[in-house]
């Protein structure tokens, strides 16, 4: 019989450590938050990737405020996750989505657990949009799409960070190295058997 994972819920004992198909030893509520991260990882993956209309400005924003509530998300939940890894083991944001270069003075951030401490403590924190060539836009009238994020807190001035490269960064560095490779297997075919088991209407 396939073995269940699902996230605590108040009424469950969130003291118990758990030890078995896991690459660390984690509490249950870490556990969770590593989950979290995955799930928001790969949201950010799929909104920094996308492209938005340049002349519909509704969209834009929905898409910005979704985008700071996503980022925002897995900071929190990301940084819980490295506290079981060593303090001195780094990880780059080195994987952009789209090739650019910031047109403003400001520092790009590269270090993983730098990028996360910056976002959870911002008190600025901007969507930065920038327009594709024409001849990359799969939108007719034009095409915006999110290579960075800026953060500023009390103690650091305003930088880049690169969402898409954050979340890969996470993805494929980090995450493997919480969780033995079972885990992650056995939850993608579950969630593969639940999408083919869906009803998808009249698509």
């Amino acid at each position: 019989m396939r073995k269940r994972y699902k996230t605590p819920t108040s009424c469950e004992n969130n003291a118990k450590p758990l030890t078995k198909h896991v690459g660390v030893m984690m509490e249950q509520v870490t556990f969770h938050s590593v989950m979290r991260a995955a799930y928001e990882a790969v949201r950010l993956w799929a909104l920094a990737s996308a492209q938005y209309p340049k002349q519909h400005g509704l969209i834009v924003n929905v898409a910005a405020a979704c985008i700071i509530e996503v980022v925002s998300v897995f900071a929190l939940n990301a940084r819980r996750a490295l506290e079981v890894l060593p303090p001195t083991q780094k990880f780059q944001i080195a994987q952009p989505r789209w090739l650019w270069e910031p047109k403003v003075e400001g520092e790009v951030v590269h270090d993983l657990r730098d990028a996360l401490n910056r976002i959870i403590h911002a008190q600025q924190l901007d969507v930065g949009f920038e327009e594709l060539p024409q001849k990359n836009s799969v939108i007719d009238e034009g095409a915006l799409v999110v290579p960075y994020v800026r953060a500023a807190t009390d103690r650091k001035e305003l930088a880049f960070i690169d969402p898409f490269a954050l979340s890969h960064a996470f993805l494929y560095s980090v995450l493997p190295l919480l969780f033995d490779s079972t885990v992650m297997s056995d939850l993608g075919t579950e969630r593969r058997a639940e999408a083919r088991t869906t009803n998808l209407g009249g698509l």
